[in-house]
């Protein structure tokens, strides 16, 4: 995977001037660069990707609003994307439906407790 163009402290570069100014977040292959652009989204923050061909061998670059630009660099550099890939195994799925369940069962409890007290 290439470089990220800059790290820590370097600022984004800007791609335009004005008030709709965008950044240039840097460079990834497709499926990086796609699994960064869905986590920018979910994020809530305004992406889009430049394709350097249409081939799965593409480079994309990715683009945010200035006004999002530091955040979306945090965003980007929280979790390395190779280590993002997400875990559709039957211990997974497990794991994901115990967790509901330990919540569930904390929520129960705690009605239990109100109802004990005299509480509504």
């Amino acid at each position: 995977m290439p470089d990220r163009p800059f790290l820590g402290d370097d600022p984004p570069r800007s791609a335009s001037g004005g008030d709709d100014a965008l950044c240039e977040l840097g460079e990834w292959p497709r499926l990086p660069a796609q699994i960064l652009r869905r986590r920018l989204e979910t994020a809530g923050i305004t992406v889009m990707v430049e394709w350097s061909g249409p081939g799965a061998d593409a480079i994309g670059t990715l683009v945010v609003p200035e006004a999002q630009a530091e955040f979306a660099e945090a965003v980007v550099h929280e979790i390395d994307v190779d280590d993002e890939v997400p875990d559709t195994s039957p211990l997974a799925y497990l794991g994901r439906i115990e967790e509901h369940l330990a919540a569930a069962g904390a929520l129960l409890d705690e009605l239990r407790t109100r109802l004990e007290d005299g509480g509504t």
